[in-house]
């Protein structure tokens, strides 16, 4: 019989708490006990890890925060903390929090959904995708689309351009270019851009050419005005005397009240979509003068009443601590008004049936995804922090306010933006890497996006980096596919330890590529650690071959074209 003794003096510092493993000697066991200690008014610090863990509370009383969720904790309490979760405790008691940490190198893999539906937000085709756009939802997509299918699920992948924004419009006009022609240059940009670094989706959808498309939008004004949810106002909305224009999204440039950063009505900053007569000190975006005021009669959607209606499946997503700040300062103001209709400029969008108005480009949208919030595959979608407030909050309001049974997506991925060399990428300074132009290697150019995405903060495309990265990698495939082929057949077993390492490697991946846990950073810097592993082999053939035919596997979704084997 081992018995393992505690004392006080043993206890070394961890996580910001005290703590010391439950070693059993001459053994090594799977499941790896460790006693933690909470001061008075202590915790841990916030940290995840791959491995599954679980607490036992043998003495006092805390708060545990596991992702988004908080729950006070006693003695005798067993808490299950998932892999790769955020998750922190604190002592809320009067005496020491003491608990049992128990965690398993042998991990949990989470169960792949066997019906997937996959949407990333549609590029709006005022200009080619550069790689800041890349790395965000299409590459992301792709990459989940790629894997899962790989796993045996069932996966219908889409998006389309978004051809009725005014950004189209107005670029079109600055350059003298018909409209018409304008969108569908740019509409063929961003598919090859798309076609050159291998993204593909089952259904890429072209709103201004689609009749259905049209007709569906069509139909859903017509239910929502008999509805009675969008409501007719008379609003004084920002004018340019000159152009004769009301200023609406790309016209309109302003300060967002909240963050009193640049705004358009959607903020980059704060993520927050303000009408534009709430913005201040309104600019005309086509020449520049100073807004004065019209009066017009619009209709509108009140989000702040309907927000009750999709506060619990909110709760029950995944986001990051941004975007609950945004979802907290809708929440505030029960009263929040955003346009669905405004007067009819000079631009590409549908009309409102019996009027000279334009129906607002993010209410179309609402009734093209209506649909989606009506099936029954596991719903995924891509976009980015800019457009969160609408995905999240505007559109899913709107259709549950139209229906109860539609639900939001079972897993929304955000993206923050990537910057160029440390600026932000810029079409009027020319400071963008075009993805239809790019000549390099496409699938090292997508693990690099991959290892460098800005999932959850803004981070940085260096192109001298790049270079480096994409020359090492080269020569990293190349070492092993020479190292594959010198390999001879039934060369012997491969020994327990490279086929631990293997294992470990694809339960990480297993665990990083989950939807709801998705890392596609952490996903691409175990692939980049497994390549340098395998090219230092083990010196045994038979573990060669088997880490090689291992890693191209997991390599395929991340590089498509890129033979191992």
């Amino acid at each position: 019989m081992n018995i393992a003794f505690m004392n006080q003096t043993s206890l070394n510092e961890a996580y910001g708490i005290l703590c010391r493993a439950v070693s059993w000697p001459y053994s090594k066991a799977s499941m790896m006990p460790t006693f933690c200690q909470v001061p008075l008014n202590g915790a841990t610090t916030t940290h995840s890890h791959f491995e599954p863990e679980i607490f036992f509370i043998t003495k006092g009383d805390g708060e545990i925060t596991i992702g988004p969720e908080s729950q006070i904790v006693s003695m005798g309490d067993l808490i299950h903390i998932p892999t790769n979760t955020p998750h922190t405790i604190k002592n809320i008691g009067n005496q020491a929090l003491e608990f049992l940490s128990i965690y398993s190198e042998d991990f949990e893999i989470p169960l792949l959904p066997q019906q997937v539906l996959i949407t990333a937000a549609p590029p709006t085709p005022n200009g080619p995708l550069h790689l800041g756009h890349i790395s965000g939802p299409y590459l992301a997509s792709d990459i989940v689309s790629r894997y899962l299918r790989q796993h045996s699920s069932d996966v219908f992948s889409h998006s389309g351009t978004d051809d009725h924004q005014n950004y189209v419009s107005e670029k079109s006009h600055a350059l003298k270019i018909n409209v018409d022609a304008f969108q569908k240059t740019q509409r063929q940009r961003i598919q090859r851009g798309l076609e050159n670094l291998s993204i593909h989706f089952d259904e890429f959808i072209e709103p201004k050419s689609s009749h259905h498309y049209q007709h569906k939008v069509l139909n859903f004004v017509e239910r929502t005005l008999q509805s009675g949810i969008i409501e007719k106002e008379v609003l004084t909305l920002p004018h340019c005397p000159d152009c004769e224009l009301t200023l609406i999204d790309s016209l309109a440039d302003g300060i967002c009240p909240v963050c009193h950063s640049p705004s358009r009505g959607g903020c980059e900053s704060c993520g927050l979509v303000v009408p534009p007569h709430h913005l201040l000190n309104t600019h005309c975006g086509r020449c520049g003068q100073i807004a004065d005021r019209i009066t017009e009669e619009v209709y509108t959607f009140n989000v702040g009443q309907h927000f009750p209606l999709i506060e619990n499946e909110l709760d029950r997503l995944a986001l990051p601590p941004r975007l609950r700040e945004l979802v907290s300062k809708v929440k505030a103001h029960p009263d929040y008004k955003v346009l669905v209709s405004h007067p009819s400029n000079n631009h590409l969008g549908l009309k409102l049936p019996g009027s000279n108005q334009h129906i607002h480009v993010w209410f179309e949208m609402a009734a093209h995804y209506e649909s989606f919030a009506h099936r029954d595959e596991t719903w995924i979608h891509f976009f980015g922090f800019d457009n969160s407030f609408h995905y999240l909050i505007f559109i899913p309001a709107l259709l549950k306010a139209m229906s109860p049974k539609a639900k939001l997506p079972d897993v929304a991925v955000v993206n923050e933006f990537l910057l160029l060399d440390g600026l932000k990428f810029s079409t009027s300074r020319n400071h963008a890497i075009w993805a239809d132009e790019f000549s390099g290697d496409a699938d090292a150019l997508r693990l690099y996006l991959c290892a460098h995405r800005p999932a959850r903060q803004t981070s940085n495309f260096s192109t001298e980096e790049f270079q480096v990265f994409s020359t090492l990698l080269s020569k990293q495939i190349r070492l092993i596919q020479d190292r594959f082929q010198n390999v001879k057949p039934h060369t012997g077993k491969f020994t327990s330890s490279a086929d631990q390492d293997v294992q470990r490697f694809i339960r990480d991946m297993a665990n990083a590529m989950s939807p709801r846990t998705l890392d596609l950073r952490q996903a691409a810097r175990r692939i980049l650690l497994f390549i340098d592993h395998t090219i230092h082999g083990f010196g045994n053939a038979a573990d060669d071959k088997h880490r090689i035919q291992t890693l191209a596997n997991q390599l395929t979704p991340f590089m498509p074209s890129t033979r191992i084997l």
